[in-house]
């Protein structure tokens, strides 16, 4: 099993050495494809249709090398690209050679030899191809290669297509093409520009390009040539054809550094050849020595006299080895530091003196650690010279108004020019003018702000040693202008007040200015402060005269007090003053936002508030306090209070609109501030009506007598049973009827919208003669309320055999047996009163409600009808005879409330 194992391994690794083998082979002199003899088929002429040679191995090269010739036969004379494709995952177009066929050279075998720097390299499994479809072929099963691969596109070098996709072209078997390819040995590469030796500095930083190595390859090689190292650096690197460093080789200064460099194509080919680098230290150059320098033996700071240029590409540092005469007040040192630029500088106080030394030979050292240069500096003393005026005394005239500031009115000229600074004193003092170092006399001001005629300048001037002077220098101001005067804005007269609502144009004051000279023409101006006041007031520049230019609101200004700069000028001097205006308050009147205003409210008791009368009132005095008042032309006043702080509307009285009181009132509402000034705005108090008032019937009880055979739609009684309700709004005032038959099952009456009570249903069904019942009528207005009064009906018996309810029931002494009837009646009566006082006196306790009642028996108001009932009912048919009396009573007791509650109503009315 071991063995089987190793033998696995060895031969794997065999196959892969002899594969390498084959892939790197020469080619030598061998051609590739299936021949050129005579063939018969005549291709499709198209150019733009390209052909890649099958899959088996016919037109597939299996070496490297480079393509030398191109055999081929065409059926038309055209122009044929050549092409070989390589495959990796897909095909891409590595080489082309084109080819244009001559006319009369068809069908015949072209040899075509690629000239040397077209040679397409080609390497193992590459196969070709071409575009154009003009070369011979011939079809044969089973006898030709299989595979061929047809599209019809243009494709160019470094183009890639995959022609093994599936539909990507026409897959053509079993056919020969009259081409062939002849490969020969690659070239081999070669230097231009090795070998070679070159020097470089330490101090090149890392990445630095130190040499562009040049090769070349004859052939045409689509993946090119590529350089290598042949030994590997610790110090250089090739990337593609620059030679770069790779670390500091500030180590390698003063060696010698052999490079191996190799080029190589993609056969393989190679050529190695050698760059030697030499590693060296550049030396530092003082560039900007020797030179020479002059310096002012007043020379007193430590300054820099001299900058040092050095070349070096490392880090140096420079000295002052030696001074000639020795201990010479210079320094050598960084101008800025860590820089790495240097200077000479003095040291603070040299002590320069002409008359002991008068050069100073200075040697600067400049190293970078390895190598130096030493240069020198001189420095020459210069004898300081005493100032002297060339031009003083001096005497110049200026004209006032036209001198303006900062013009030079004056140089003072001096010897010496070195260091110089001028001192000097005006008569009279603080003049305008100012003396620069150069000498030139210049003003601080305009002259026309100058009153004074002349001033005397002593002039002194120092070059830093000797101080010389002072000389007079004297100016005289010409044409001196009077400055124009105001008059009557001084103290109390510049301050005076407006007040507000005064009308646009306004003059206000008038301000006035004088000036002494003759033909002056004055002007004013002036400014504001707030700014704001410019806006409101106006001043005439001519005039003088201050008018108010806007609407003067106190409440609505910013500001209500203004301070303004006056202004006048004669067009050469300008004098100024200050003016005030105050803004004045005054009391405005206030206004409604509206002409008129309502209210509305219920008929209610005094002190009722009615609606919001929203009254809105502007008064432009902030804070001003208002009072309102009420006017209702007089006697409807009195109905009515209005809260004076707020304006709300309150019933003064109470309020009765079925009293007869109105519904509408039209009233003025007076608003007054404190100041006592007002506005007026009507105002309109609606009261309405409420459901106050509950309907009356003028009983309340009712008693008909019917016949229960009287037919429907019998009215009963001869009377209108309506009910009265005192609400004057008919919408409270209407009312509408209803019967309450709930407890006979049944409407056996109705009753209709004036209150006629009829019969509804048959009588007869339900009731009998010698019976009485009672039913509620009912009283509703519109707004709710209701009353009610018993309808009693009674069904007597009648005197004779008609059924109609219309007839009239006689009379009590129209009865033949009224005599009889009554004898009886009063005989029962007076029996039956005797028992009941005796059963009262027996059964029922002192102060029972049975005792009581003794006192409460009510007779029926009309006797005649209570005997005729009594005498016409049979026992059999009364239900009792308490019924029958309480009816009678309660009829009394009915009457009479009806006629207390008529008296109670006129006492109101008369009341109110």
């Amino acid at each position: 099993m071991m063995m089987a194992l190793v033998c696995i391994i060895f031969s794997v690794l065999f196959s892969s050495v002899f594969i390498g083998q084959t892939l790197s082979a020469d080619c030598g002199t061998k051609t590739e494809g299936y021949g050129t003899s005579t063939f018969s088929e005549t291709p499709s002429n198209e150019a733009a249709k390209t052909i890649l040679t099958s899959d088996d191995g016919t037109y597939r090269f299996d070496c490297c090398g480079v393509i030398k010739t191109w055999s081929f036969v065409v059926k038309t004379a055209a122009t044929v690209k050549f092409q070989v494709w390589r495959f990796s995952t897909t095909y891409t177009v590595v080489g082309e050679n084109t080819f244009t066929v001559p006319a009369g050279a068809e069908n015949e075998v072209i040899e075509f030899e690629v000239p040397e720097s077209e040679r397409i390299t080609v390497k193992q499994n590459d196969v070709f191809g071409w575009q154009g479809d003009y070369i011979a072929y011939k079809d044969g099963s089973g006898l030709y290669p299989k595979g061929f691969r047809i599209r019809n596109q243009v494709f160019n070098v470094g183009d890639t297509f995959n022609f093994q996709g599936i539909g990507v072209g026409n897959k053509i078997n079993n056919r020969a093409y009259a081409i062939t390819a002849t490969t020969t040995n690659s070239a081999t590469p070669y230097f231009y520009n090795l070998p070679q030796t070159i020097h470089v500095y330490d101090h090149i930083a890392i990445g630095t390009s130190v040499f562009a190595v040049s090769a070349k390859d004859d052939d045409y090689d689509y993946d090119g040539i590529s350089l290598t190292l042949s030994t590997p650096s610790s110090y250089f690197t090739l990337s593609t054809a620059e030679l770069q460093t790779s670390a500091s080789i500030s180590s390698l200064t003063g060696t010698t550094q052999s490079l191996s460099v190799k080029v190589e194509d993609s056969c393989g080919k190679s050529t190695t050849s050698t760059l030697t680098i030499i590693v060296r230290n550049q030396i530092p150059v003082i560039t900007s020595l020797p030179t020479t320098y002059e310096i002012q033996e007043t020379h007193t700071s430590s300054s820099l006299i001299h900058t040092l240029g050095v070349t070096d590409g490392e880090a140096v540092t420079c000295t002052i080895t030696s001074t000639s005469p020795a201990g010479g007040p210079f320094t050598a040192k960084e101008i800025t530091s860590g820089s790495g630029n240097y200077g000479i500088y003095t040291n603070a106080n040299p002590m320069f003196d002409y008359d002991t030394t008068k050069r100073y030979d200075v040697l600067v050292r400049c190293s970078d650690g390895k190598d130096h240069d030493v240069e020198q500096l001189v420095v020459i003393v210069k004898k300081n010279a005493v100032p002297d005026f060339t031009n003083l005394p001096k005497h110049i005239e200026k004209d006032q108004q036209t001198t303006s500031n900062n013009v030079v009115l004056d140089t003072v000229s001096v010897t010496d020019t070195d260091g110089l600074t001028f001192t000097y004193t005006c008569d009279p003092a603080s003049c305008p003018i100012s003396i620069a170092s150069n000498g030139k006399i210049t003003s601080t001001s305009a002259f026309s702000t100058v009153f004074t005629p002349g001033y005397d300048v002593i002039i002194a001037a120092n070059d830093g040693h000797t101080t010389v002077g002072g000389k007079l220098w004297s100016v005289h101001v010409k044409d001196i202008n009077d400055r124009p005067q105001f008059s009557n804005v001084h103290g109390s007269l510049g301050v005076f007040g407006v007040v507000e609502n005064s009308p646009v144009g306004t003059t206000l004051y008038v301000v006035s200015a004088t000036d002494i000279d003759a033909g002056d023409t004055l002007s004013f101006s002036w400014t504001s402060s707030p700014t704001l006041g410019l806006s409101f007031f106006d001043l005439e520049s001519s005039t003088g005269v201050i008018k108010t230019k806007a609407s003067i609101d106190y409440e609505t200004m910013a500001s209500k007090s203004f301070s303004f700069t006056i202004s006048v000028t004669d067009s050469k001097d300008t004098a100024t003053a200050t003016v005030t205006i105050n803004v004045i308050d005054v009391n405005e009147a206030p206004s409604f936002h509206q002409t008129s205003y309502s209210v509305t409210g219920d008929e209610d008791g005094a002190g009722t508030k009615l609606s919001a009368p929203g009254l809105t009132v502007n008064d432009p005095d902030a804070g001003d306090t208002t009072f309102y008042t009420l006017d209702c032309n007089g006697y409807n006043t009195g109905f009515f209070e209005m809260d004076s702080s707020n304006g709300d509307v309150y019933l003064g009285r109470d309020f009765d609109r079925d009293a007869g009181h109105p519904e509408t009132t039209l009233c003025n509402v007076t608003v007054r501030d404190k100041g006592g000034l007002t506005a007026v705005s009507s105002l309109t108090i609606t009261i309405d009506d409420v459901n106050d008032n509950t309907p009356t019937f003028e009983s309340p009880v009712f008693t008909f007598y019917l016949d229960p055979l009287d037919p429907i739609g019998t009215r009963v009684g001869d009377v209108t049973l309506s009910a009265t309700d005192n609400d004057v709004s008919a919408s409270f005032s209407s009312v509408r009827y209803n019967v309450d038959m709930t407890a006979f099952g049944n409407d056996y009456f109705a009753v209709d919208a004036e209150g006629n009570i009829t019969v509804n249903n048959d009588l007869s069904s339900k009731f009998s003669r010698l019976e009485i019942i009672d039913f509620k009528l009912i009283a509703r207005d519109s707004g709710g309320l209701s009353a009610t009064s018993t309808v009693s009906i009674i069904f007597p018996g009648t005197t004779t055999t008609t059924t109609t309810t219309t007839e009239r029931p006689k009379e009590f002494w129209e009865d033949p047996l009224t005599v009889v009837w009554l004898e009886f009646a009063f005989a029962l009566l007076a029996a039956l009163i005797v028992f009941i006082v005796i059963v009262s006196i027996r059964h029922c306790p002192k102060g029972s409600k049975a005792g009581q009642s003794k006192g409460n028996n009510t007779s029926l108001k009309d006797t005649k009808d209570k005997d005729r009932l009594m005498k016409k009912q049979p026992k059999s048919k009364l239900r009792s005879i308490n019924h029958l009396l309480g009816a009678f009573s309660s009829g009394n007791k009915s009457t009479e409330n009806n006629n207390e509650s008529k008296d109670t109503q006129k006492m109101e009315k008369s009341s109110k």
